[in-house]
C-alpha cells in the first residue's frame, strides 16, 4: 500500500480553496466519472482532451469533464465552485498540483486505468495537504486522493 503526505507551510493560510466548496455533489459526480463502471470512458475522454489541448496539468481537465454548472454543487447546493475553479485550483501549492497531475495523468494514460476516489475536506490548520493511497474495494484496486484544504474556521 502506497501513501504520500505532502504538507505545506503556514504561508499558504490565506489561500481560498475551502474543502466544503468541492465536497457534496461535485465530489459525488467526480467519483461517479472515475468509478469502476466509468473509468474507461473517462480515460478515453482524457486522451481526447490531451490530443486537442496538449499535456494535462491539474485543474485543466475538470471543467471539460464536468461542464454543467449544476454538477458543481457543494453540500449547501451552491455552484460557486464552478466559477472559482481556476482561482481555487491555482491557489493549491505547486507541489500538490504537480502530484495530482502525476497521479491522474499516469493513471488515465495507462492501458488499464484504476478507479479513483476523491475526498475533499478541510485540514486542521491553514494549509493544504494531499494523501494518495492505493486500496482494494469491492474487487477493484482504487487510487484514493484525499485533498485537505485550509481550515475555513481559522480565518
Amino acid at each position: 500500500m502506497a501513501a504520500l503526505w505532502l504538507r505545506r507551510s503556514a504561508a499558504f493560510k490565506k489561500q481560498e480553496m475551502g474543502g466544503l466548496v468541492y465536497s457534496g455533489k461535485f465530489e459525488e459526480h467526480i467519483n461517479e466519472l472515475y468509478s469502476p463502471e466509468n473509468i474507461s470512458k473517462t480515460a478515453k475522454k482524457f486522451k481526447e482532451y490531451e490530443k486537442k489541448n496538449g499535456p494535462y496539468a491539474f485543474g485543466k481537465f475538470t471543467k471539460f469533464l464536468v461542464p454543467k454548472k449544476e454538477n458543481w454543487a457543494d453540500e449547501s447546493g451552491s455552484t460557486a465552485g464552478h466559477d472559482r475553479w481556476e482561482k481555487h485550483s491555482g491557489a493549491i501549492p505547486k507541489a500538490i498540483r504537480d502530484k495530482i497531475t502525476e497521479v491522474i495523468a499516469t493513471n488515465l494514460r495507462s492501458p488499464n486505468p484504476m478507479p479513483l476516489v476523491l475526498k475533499v475536506g478541510e485540514n486542521v490548520d491553514g494549509t493544504h495537504d494531499l494523501k494518495v493511497r492505493i486500496f482494494a474495494h469491492n474487487g477493484h484496486m482504487h487510487i484514493g486522493l484525499h485533498m485537505l484544504c485550509p481550515n475555513s474556521s481559522l480565518k
